[in-house]
This record gives C-alpha cells, sequence and structure tokens, in this order.
C-alpha cells in the first residue's frame, strides 16, 4: 500500500471510531439536521417543461397524425349543428362509440377528431385511425395471407382503446368484397365491443339501399349510437 493509501485510510479509521465514539441518539440528531439544511437549499417545486410531460409527449404525436386543420380550436359559430358536435366531441370513449352522419362540411370529422385528441392527449388511451379505403386494404392484405385474426387482434383493445374510422361511404361500391369487409369489420365492432367512432356523408336510408337490412342495423343501431349532423 502506498504512503498516500495508507495516510488516507489512517484518515478514515480516524472518522469512523469518532463516529463509533459517539452516543447513537446524538448522532441520529446531527444526521437529521445536516439532511433538513440540505433540503431547505432544495426548491419547492420543479417545473417540468410541458413538453416533457407524458400529456406533452402524446399531444406532439398526437399531431403527427392529426390533419393541421383540425387542430386549431373551433369557430362555434360556423357549427351547423352544435348539439351533435358536442355530442359526439365529449364521447366518453365507452362502447358504442358514436357514428357521426351527415352531409359534407358539417363539422363531423372535426368534432371527431376532437374526441380522439382528448382521450388520447389527456386521457392516455391509445387509438388507431383509418380512412376506410385504408382500412379495407389493410384488412385485404392481412385476409390474403390467411391472416384475419391477426388483424382483429392488432386492433383490439389491448393494443388500441379507441378506432377512428372516416368516411365509411367512400368504398369502392363495384366491388361485393369491400362490403363485405365493411360488415365483417363492424360486426367485430359490436361483437367485441369496440369503441369505434365512425363518420359518413350517407344517411340511414342510403345505406340500406346500397348496403341492405343487416348492415344498416349493426353499423346505425348496434355497433354505434347514431348522431345526424
Amino acid at each position: 500500500m502506498s504512503p498516500e493509501m495508507q495516510a488516507d485510510y489512517a484518515k478514515w479509521c480516524a472518522r469512523k471510531s469518532e463516529r463509533d465514539a459517539k452516543d447513537p441518539d446524538k448522532l441520529f440528531a446531527e444526521t437529521i439536521s445536516s439532511l433538513k439544511a440540505t433540503f431547505s437549499q432544495l426548491p419547492e417545486t420543479v417545473t417540468i417543461p410541458y413538453e416533457l410531460t407524458p400529456e406533452g409527449e402524446r399531444l406532439r404525436r398526437f399531431k403527427e397524425y392529426c390533419e393541421p386543420e383540425f387542430l386549431h380550436k373551433i369557430d362555434r359559430n360556423q357549427l351547423a349543428n352544435h348539439t351533435a358536435f358536442d355530442r359526439v366531441a365529449s364521447w366518453d370513449g365507452s362502447f358504442p362509440g358514436p357514428l357521426a352522419f351527415g352531409p359534407t362540411g358539417t363539422a363531423k370529422t372535426r368534432a371527431a377528431w376532437s374526441a380522439m385528441g382528448r382521450l388520447f392527449v389527456k386521457e392516455g388511451k391509445n387509438y388507431a385511425w383509418f380512412p376506410v379505403k385504408r382500412l379495407l386494404t389493410e384488412f385485404a392484405r392481412y385476409e390474403a395471407k390467411d391472416l384475419a385474426d391477426e388483424f382483429w387482434r392488432q386492433y383490439s383493445p389491448g393494443f388500441f382503446r379507441v378506432l377512428m374510422v372516416d368516411d365509411a361511404d367512400k368504398i369502392n361500391w363495384q366491388f361485393e368484397s369491400e362490403m363485405s369487409a365493411l360488415f365483417q369489420f363492424y360486426d367485430w365492432v359490436y361483437r367485441s365491443r369496440i369503441c369505434c367512432i365512425t363518420t359518413t356523408n350517407k344517411n340511414r336510408q342510403w345505406w340500406a339501399d346500397h348496403a341492405g337490412d343487416a348492415f344498416v342495423r349493426r353499423f346505425f343501431d348496434e355497433a354505434h349510437f347514431a348522431v345526424a349532423f
């Protein structure tokens, strides 16, 4: 052992002997006093920048997917139907989710994004969003590989607490397979109690004429609660 190390060791032994010789209660009191002095130098509160909080990080992620036009604050004077908008926007994320239907330009999609933003950013409920064409394309890709069950599993509540499908009527009506896939999707939503919000420009009668009464019952009455805009 070098002379320097021997000297350090001797100092340590001296301090240890001094501590050991002290009365335990006195040593405890000195320790508490030292800790209090240290704590008194600490700030009472520490402010974390919002963007570094979990909510701030979710907001950043939400902005990556939500189109900019739906991010700014809504001008309520421009809403055609305040009651419908508020009913969709205030959805609590439970089953069944809202089916927002009505003409183009009535703020259906804006109301849906408002609900999704609150549920994800404020409440931390993971979501998946689909324009209907992407939904059907993705489902067809899984089904072509005989992996339809994997599709259902991937979008189950274990992975995503809420789903959103936009413009459900904009499928390719020339292909019966797309209507069949859409029925399968909403049948799964109903049977598995999936929390799903959907928008469509078409009303109940239009859907009945194009997809039949069985689909309409599942779509309007069982997989969702309908909100007319």
